[in-house]
């Protein structure tokens, strides 16, 4: 029989939480120079992937299922011991929600990228419009909210074409070196085999990039052993062709920190719901002197009794005599367990609100932020999101300036181009309402002229090229420009013009 509520009561569901998590989960892979990872068949190397998939990987696993919505505290606490109580697991994504408004915010507005040389200009535009830059910038963004670090592959297809990829977090890792400025070394990516074939053994392909070259070796499990090189290919990036992103010097995840404030939510949300179910199944309780219908030879007179209030949902008994002949009285009620709703709700909101508090994000669904969304209200309100926002950002870029160098250093040893990462001027806009009106109408009162090119940009619905076109045509038409459009009415469904004046 089907169980409906299996995954609200967390039915099926294994594994464990593995937070809090561990220094290991989180630590840079470093080594001297590329002979320490050569040197012995690749011994060290062997040793770091043992680690990261031991280590790391659990980690990010964890991280990855709160912004799903599947917190694996509430999904793996201990059962009800009392069979027929309700045990539902409410998860609740807050993990998501936090994720995508960081995203939203930084990169939702498309990066801008800017070099002062045209021919150079030329080749960014040519780059970014063929890897959609603007998706792949929001897509990296969301994970280095999520899991605190983000990846993406720079390589050359087939047709000779700069492409760039986002790569997967639980496939990737770099290796830097011991100095201060912790250059990279070296990147690995773990691709797991596709095997249809039940054999219950994973298998993995392995790649190393250093600074010159791509070496491949024989098929691996998660269980790693010794590397065999099969496979060494040049590239010309003169440098390691993957990148990481970070989203501060920790490598944390935006919710990292609130994930116990997660499972207490989770926690007393799901106890209401049990709570709320078990008020529908309380016992009831019969007390007095009362006479039971009679037994029909299937069941008994307390059966019948049992079944009829189950099935009719009223109860009508008669009372017994005492030895006087006296009636006696029949009384029934529920015991239900107590519970006070309202410090429930209370601590419940005191979680909701410190979750976006110490997360430093801001919740659009209080009333009192949403009463006031323009202006420098608005400013301070998402004051301590901008202060953790710029760290992001700020790390962001850095990363972004090797993509450009990784770029530059390939024109220029195939065919000559972008030369150097400074050239590149990378501009962020924050995805934010702004009271566009307000700030028009206080430099209008102060006296200080805006071209038209300017006050056209700040429309959704023109732009001055079209509009100085349209202006342009009705002067040759000998139309009235300054005649008012009072008049006219437009058609919402077609955007036409209709007559809107009295008919003659």
């Amino acid at each position: 029989m089907a169980q409906v509520n299996n995954f609200e009561r967390g039915i099926g569901l294994r594994g464990s939480s593995q937070f809090p998590f561990s220094i290991q989960s989180n630590i840079n892979y470093r080594v001297s120079s590329i002979d320490d990872l050569t040197a012995n068949n690749y011994a060290l190397l062997a040793k770091m992937i043992k680690h990261f998939f031991d280590n790391q990987v659990p980690r990010l696993e964890v991280l990855d299922q709160y912004s799903k919505g599947l917190n694996s505290e509430i999904y793996n606490r201990q059962n009800r011991q009392e069979e027929n109580k309700a045990d539902y697991r409410r998860a609740h994504n807050f993990g998501k929600i936090i994720a995508q408004f960081v995203a939203g915010y930084s990169t939702s507005v498309p990066v801008k990228y800017s070099v002062t040389d045209e021919k150079q200009q030329k080749t960014v535009d040519d780059f970014n419009s063929l890897n959609d830059i603007a998706t792949l910038d929001n897509e990296l963004m969301y994970d280095v909210a999520k899991f605190g670090r983000a990846y993406e592959l720079q390589y050359r297809d087939g047709n000779s074409q700069n492409n760039v990829k986002l790569s997967n977090v639980f496939e990737t890792f770099v290796i830097y070196d011991n100095t201060i400025e912790k250059n990279p070394v070296a990147a690995v990516r773990l691709v797991q085999v596709q095997n249809l074939q039940s054999t219950g053994v994973t298998q993995y392909t392995i790649s190393l990039y250093t600074d010159n070259r791509i070496v491949t070796f024989k098929n691996i499990t998660d269980q790693v052993g010794s590397l065999s090189v099969i496979d060494e290919t040049p590239h010309f990036y003169n440098g390691v062709p993957i990148v990481e992103y970070n989203s501060n010097r920790y490598r944390t995840g935006w919710y990292e920190d609130v994930i116990s404030l997660i499972d207490a939510y989770d926690a007393v949300n799901s106890d209401t719901s049990n709570y709320m179910t078990d008020v529908v199944n309380s016992l009831l309780v019969i007390s007095g002197d009362f006479q039971a219908p009679e037994g029909d030879g299937k069941q008994s007179g307390v059966s019948k009794l049992i079944n009829n209030i189950k099935q009719y949902g009223v109860l009508a008994l008669q009372s017994g005599s005492d030895r006087n002949g006296n009636k006696t009285s029949v009384d029934a009620k529920y015991i239900n367990p107590e519970f006070n709703s309202t410090a429930s709700e209370n601590y419940q909101q005191r979680l909701y609100k410190d979750i976006f508090t110490l997360s430093n994000v801001p919740n659009l669904a209080d009333e009192s932020f949403s009463g006031n969304a323009s202006g420098v209200a608005m400013r301070y309100k998402i004051f301590g999101f901008e202060q953790a926002i710029a760290q992001t950002i700020n790390s962001f870029k850095r990363s972004l300036g090797l993509r450009y160098e990784l770029l530059g250093n390939l024109n220029s040893n195939l065919s000559g181009g972008l030369s150097t990462a400074e050239s590149v001027t990378v501009t962020f806009t924050p995805n934010l309402p702004y009271a566009v009106s307000e700030e028009v109408q206080m430099l209008t009162n102060a006296g200080i002229p805006l071209s038209r090119q300017t006050m056209y940009d700040q429309t959704h619905f023109t732009d001055a090229t079209n509009e100085e076109s349209n202006l342009a045509k009705e002067q040759e038409e000998g139309i009235d420009q300054s005649e008012p459009m009072n008049n006219v009415k437009f058609d919402s469904d077609k955007g036409d013009e209709v007559d809107g004046g009295q008919e003659e």
